[in-house]
């Protein structure tokens, strides 16, 4: 029966091995960073939509700014599962 294979140490490991993981790690490293910056922007429209039409409308409660935060939020989960899903 045999087992996931494991690992090479990494002083083991040829020189080409050592750059193929590092080019991986930092094309992942820039993918997920990618999809932060786009949720925090996406994220900081919907707030700012929402204060913007809460400043038109003169309500004392802030419907439509907590509505653009929570949008933002789903939209930005939609992203972030559309983007890590496997394929």
């Amino acid at each position: 029966m045999a087992g996931p294979e494991r690992p090479q140490c990494p002083a083991r490991m040829s020189s080409g091995d050592k750059g193929n993981r590092l080019r991986r790690s930092t094309r992942d490293y820039a993918r997920f960073s990618g999809i932060g910056f786009q949720m925090a922007g996406i994220i900081g429209l919907g707030a700012y939509g929402g204060w913007w039409l809460d400043g038109r409308t003169g309500w004392k409660f802030p419907v439509f700014t907590l509505a653009g935060s929570l949008g933002g939020v789903a939209a930005a989960m939609w992203i972030l599962f559309k983007e890590t899903r496997t394929r």
